[in-house]
């Protein structure tokens, strides 16, 4: 059984993906989860103290997931694909409109985002520069260079109003963002790995 702070930030990401931060309020979120105000308050003293906690309680979901693909699964052109489907389904929970309210009204958090979007990035060299050392990936590139180019490129064109902008949706546009970034990167042996991947789950 989780406890009680768990659970308000587990219901509290839930809530905030469906109505954004704009509509959310301590008051009707209480009442959604049955929970009093004053227990609520116990943890998080304002609004913008839970909004800031939900946020983090993603990142260490979002953080175990890299760490149980990173330690689970022995293919890194597997690896590659499996944490950015990961970060497609987080990024994708909520509408863009939503997202964007987030970075307007709390502009502090939305930093905080950005900053955890950078901080993976020697995980994603770790894994490019295994894919290189198995043959998986091409030997003529830079990986290093390509870890900080890929990551900085998400976290500089992948903002709300790009999407709003351009209406498209989240999931589908990291998706196809990454299949043609894997092929540039990934040799023969990496792609058929990661189509096998695919052929194996899909739904």
């Amino acid at each position: 059984m989780i406890n009680q702070e768990t659970h308000i930030l587990k219901e509290g990401f839930e809530e905030i993906a469906d109505i954004g931060v704009r509509s959310f309020t301590i008051d009707s979120f209480s009442k959604r989860i049955k929970m009093s105000k004053k227990t609520i308050y116990k943890f998080f003293p304002t609004k913008e103290n839970l909004i800031s906690a939900i946020m983090h309680f993603i990142f260490n979901r979002i953080n175990s997931s890299f760490k149980e693909v990173m330690h689970g699964e022995p293919n890194p052109a597997v690896q590659f694909i499996k944490i950015m489907e990961t970060i497609a389904k987080f990024a994708g929970r909520t509408p863009v409109n939503k997202v964007s309210e987030l970075k307007s009204l709390y502009p502090e958090i939305w930093k905080e985002i950005e900053s955890f979007r950078l901080s993976h990035q020697d995980d994603f060299y770790t894994i490019l520069r295994n894919a290189q050392k198995q043959r998986l990936a091409r030997d003529d590139i830079n990986m290093r260079s390509v870890a900080i180019v890929y990551i900085n490129t998400i976290n500089s064109t992948f903002q709300p109003e790009f999407f709003l902008k351009n209406d498209l949706p989240i999931r589908e546009t990291i998706r196809g963002f990454v299949q043609v970034v894997a092929r540039g990167i990934f040799t023969p042996a990496g792609l058929e790995a990661i189509k096998k991947y695919h052929e194996q789950n899909t739904i």
